[in-house]
């Protein structure tokens, strides 16, 4: 075994323009298969992200923006939007059977002005009636927000007691949300006795966001949460046959709205993962190939010398498997360098929930990666070290003639 191994190490070394060959064709195999299993990962934790954030069985919205998917531009893929309805709606709907919790959300655009220190979505939301927000809002250690106090998403880099004006009125960040992977990651997030003074600032500033409804009595959204008994889809369906004006979503709805639209991304990844490993696996084997048919004196002399069959296939499997194990160290690393750096610009054109997978996950990728290469080096060496050391004497000499 020692021997075999020595003798695979001198190879690889001496031959070192046929190693590197094999090790940059593992290093493609590698970096595709940790690219796209990361990827992968990162979507499908995006989305369970996303169901999470949600929070709401349904999802009461006016109806114009329910048609122009205003709100899953808003939560999914971070568009700044901006849509109302009366707030009366709030108490019909919190009395509607059915219903067991209900709150509103107030979705305000900053502007690109003096007014506003950066040009984001504010979501404002009352403490006291929420069950969406809140829950993230204690994780970050924000158990109480005042007049003036903001949360931001993760995707925006400011200090903790950072000021941030909006519609000329200070702002004091007192927490920051964890990471989603969508939308929610850009947006600032506030109570309503703050947002609706935001509101009253930006209609006097003549932003003509509200339209006919006055801003202290407008809101963006409903959130509901069903009683016990109650479907989302029964619940959602008596909303909008007693109010035309409104359009009530089960939640669920639009979480497999988004799956749907991952869907296909996903099979793409995954084809694209196994058809670069089966090109690889080939390649791999063919060069193994070429490169047995140039040693065969090697190989004969090793016979006469007393090799056994078993020591050929152990000397070229390590072979394969030292150059392999050299690429899919480099394919790793150069995802890691490529991949992670880049996950904001990632998600901003998938256009869809992306969360980076954390580091023991990485860790774990990474480590089943480096097996798959080497394995797949040693399977495509595998049946030309079979075919060499089964060769009988007399074809190596014929051969080597």
């Amino acid at each position: 075994m020692r021997f075999s191994r020595f003798l695979a190490m001198r190879n690889c070394r001496q031959n070192g323009t046929r190693s590197v060959t094999l090790a940059v064709i593992a290093a493609i195999l590698a970096l595709v298969i940790f690219g796209g299993s990361e990827l992968l990962l990162g979507l499908q934790g995006g989305l369970v992200r996303f169901q999470q954030r949600l929070g709401a069985d349904v999802v009461v919205l006016p109806q114009e923006a329910a048609q122009t998917g205003a709100l899953e531009g808003v939560l999914v893929q971070g568009v700044p939007a901006h849509f109302y309805m009366e707030a009366r709606y709030l108490d019909e709907l919190r009395g509607m059977t059915g219903v067991a919790q209900a709150a509103p959300q107030f979705f305000l655009a900053s502007a690109h002005a003096g007014c506003c220190s950066v040009a984001v979505q504010i979501i404002g939301f009352d403490p006291a009636t929420d069950f969406t927000i809140r829950p993230w809002m204690q994780e970050a250690g924000a158990a109480q927000m005042g007049y003036g106090d903001i949360l931001v998403g993760s995707g925006i880099s400011v200090p903790a007691d950072a000021m941030l004006t909006f519609y000329n009125m200070p702002c004091r960040v007192v927490g920051r949300l964890s990471p989603t992977g969508t939308g929610m990651d850009t947006a600032v997030y506030t109570n309503m006795e703050t947002m609706r003074a935001m509101m009253a600032n930006a209609a006097a500033l003549d932003f003509d966001y509200f339209k006919d409804i006055p801003p202290d009595a407008a809101i963006s959204a409903v959130m509901i949460r069903t009683s016990e008994g109650f479907t989302p889809e029964g619940v959602a369906a008596a909303i909008n046959e007693m109010y035309p004006a409104l359009a009530a979503r089960p939640a669920h709805g639009m979480v497999h709205h988004v799956e749907e639209g991952l869907g296909g991304i996903l099979e793409t990844i995954g084809m694209l993962v196994g058809v670069i490993w089966l090109l690889a696996v080939l390649v791999l084997g063919f060069a193994f190939h070429l490169s047995a048919r140039e040693r065969r004196r090697e190989f004969l002399v090793l016979r006469i010398a007393g090799a056994t069959r078993a020591f050929l296939v152990r000397m070229m499997l390590m072979e394969a498997a030292l150059t392999s194990a050299a690429g899919g160290v480099a394919g790793i690393a150069v995802g890691m360098l490529v991949i992670l750096p880049f996950a904001g610009l990632m998600k901003a054109g998938l256009m869809r929930p992306y969360l980076l997978p954390d580091g023991g996950t990485l860790a774990m990728l990474a480590a089943e990666t480096f097996c798959a290469a080497v394995l797949s080096g040693a399977l495509a060496a595998a049946w030309t070290a079979g075919r060499v050391s089964g060769a009988p004497m007399s074809e190596l000499l014929g051969e080597e003639r």
